[in-house]
């Protein structure tokens, strides 16, 4: 290869590393709740907040980074940043669905009377939420599979 093309290889690859770390060494103070059910779903939504501000970054700078002639790196970065792309979706839409049960449960405390409705309104959304979901892992593992092919590809056409 390249000199140019392994530096691009592995500023991908270390870009990459970073975008898959994701927030474990993060710190935040979230207010404590005397409802465990609720300190826990505020910290997952402030957790998802952080990681979809992180991604973001991260895709900002893939997107500004040097362009390259060879095809497939090429080809491997755009894939990286629509798989980056529908990363973010799927945490937006965790996070939204963190924060409706997080409001449902506050209304279910602040009216019992109305938990039958709350409860039908949470059976109904988790539905399609884990519809969602479903097509989001179906999508992600067809990225993940032409992402393994195009590096095989790449490689076998390097050791050619």
């Amino acid at each position: 290869m390249t000199r140019g093309l392994k530096a691009c290889g592995l500023l991908l690859m270390a870009t990459i590393t970073i975008g898959c770390s994701g927030t474990a060494g993060a710190e935040r103070k979230e207010p404590s709740s005397p409802d465990p059910m609720l300190g826990m779903l505020h910290k997952g939504i402030l957790q998802l907040t952080m990681n979809i501000d992180g991604l973001t970054k991260r895709m900002g700078e893939l997107r500004h980074f040097p362009d390259t002639t060879d095809p497939t790196l090429r080809e491997l970065r755009a894939l990286d940043l629509s798989g980056w792309e529908l990363h973010q979706q799927q945490w937006l839409i965790q996070r939204d669905h963190l924060q409706f049960a997080y409001e449902l449960l506050q209304r279910a405390k602040a009216s019992p009377a109305e938990k039958p409705q709350f409860l039908e309104r949470w059976i109904k959304h988790e539905q399609e939420f884990e519809k969602v979901m479903g097509d989001f892992r179906q999508q992600r593992h067809a990225m993940e599979q032409q992402r393994l092919q195009l590096e095989a590809q790449g490689v076998e056409r390097e050791l050619r």
